[in-house]
Formats: structure tokens, sequence, C-alpha cells
């Protein structure tokens, strides 16, 4: 699968997120779809060859996605702060996201190391 434009492919995870982040507020939204976008944008992600990209490319992508996560955990932090009780079961669900998307990163991470070092073993 071809490698995306980063300012508009993370502009789309920006918005996505920006729509979960409303969790935290007395206004309602469908949370199920929300967070399944959000899920279904993920998959997207993690169907792609990240490992394999140019080292600015990746540092980018890296920056990109960091900041995502970042963001995510702060939702999350407010979410068990102000603690919307019929809300629950949207904020573990996006604890588990955002548990699968750092678990998924660390080993791109490694991925990325092994294929950087291979690289330099044939050159």
């Amino acid at each position: 699968m071809e490698l995306p434009d980063l300012e508009n492919y993370f502009q789309t995870l920006t918005d996505l997120t920006d729509t979960i982040a409303v969790i935290n507020s007395p206004y309602e939204s469908d949370f199920d779809h929300d967070i399944g976008r959000l899920e279904q944008y993920f998959s997207d992600i993690v169907s792609r060859s990240w490992e394999t990209s140019e080292r600015s490319y990746f540092n980018l992508f890296s920056s990109h996605f960091t900041f995502h996560t970042k963001i995510v955990e702060e939702i999350i932090h407010e979410a068990r702060r102000v603690l919307i009780q019929e809300r629950r079961i949207y904020v573990k669900r996006l604890v588990a996201y955002h548990k699968h998307a750092e678990e998924w990163f660390a080993e791109l991470q490694k991925k990325r190391k092994q294929f950087s070092q291979k690289d330099m073993v044939t050159a």
C-alpha cells in the first residue's frame, strides 16, 4: 500500500481525535460511531509499510503519530478526572485503543530499527 501525504493524512486523524474529545464535555455525540471511525482509521495506519519508508518521512510520521497518542492520552486523563458515568464504557474503549496504538508503535519502531540495520549491513 502506498504511503500517504502525511499532512493530509494526519489532518484527518486530528479531526477524528477532536471529535472524540467531546467525550469530556456535556455535548452529546455518537461515541460508538466516533470511536469506531478512529479504530477504522488506525486499521489503515497499521496496514501501511511505515518501517520501509525513508528516514525523514518516518521521522515526520513518528512525530505526527506520537502527537496523536499524546492527545488521546490527555483526553483519557481528562475523562477520568471529569468522570461522566454514562460515558465510562467509551473511555474504556478509548483506553484500549490507546494501549493498542502504543504497543503497535513500539513494535513498529523495533521493526524500523531492524530494517535500518539490515540496510547498513547490505550497504
